[in-house]
């Protein structure tokens, strides 16, 4: 791709960016530090939204947009980090998959060792959480494999 195609590429993505947030906002729906990538009819959105309805909201009016096939919904509702909690993985016998993104779909990327302590870092709107492992790893794992210390 020549320079003068990779500014027509950067201008237009970020004319969709502001036509979605622009979309969300006239539909009443807040989504703080809002970004959306769309490539190959994938469309990812980042950003913080209040709840899990706001989260269904959202999704829902972009997914019928132009151009998208299919959605990946990396929105949080809160970060945890500066909290610093602490929960123990609650598998039944075996370790917990640490995977990629927010769902079983991803790629596992680590390991959760039965029993051990993980740090919340990021509750994500759809029951998953976004950890850090005793040994440094991160990455996303469904809520009700965690319990309180």
């Amino acid at each position: 791709m020549g320079l003068f195609d990779a500014v027509n590429k950067a201008v237009a993505d970020q004319q969709q960016h502001n036509d979605y947030e622009t979309l969300l906002k006239n539909a009443g729906i807040t989504v703080q530090n809002f970004k959306a990538d769309l490539t190959n009819g994938v469309l990812t959105l980042f950003g913080t939204v209040s709840d899990t309805t706001t989260g269904d909201k959202a999704v829902a009016a972009l997914k019928n947009q132009p151009g998208v096939t299919s959605m990946v919904n990396l929105l949080e509702i809160e970060d945890l980090t500066a909290k610093n909690i602490f929960m123990l993985v609650n598998t039944a016998n075996s370790n917990l998959n640490v995977r990629r993104g927010p769902g079983t779909e991803y790629d596992v990327v680590g390991k959760a060792a039965h029993h051990s302590k993980v740090q919340l870092l990021k509750r994500m709107y759809n029951n998953w959480y976004y950890i850090k492992t005793d040994n440094g790893i991160e990455g996303f794992c469904a809520a009700n494999f965690l319990q309180n210390l």
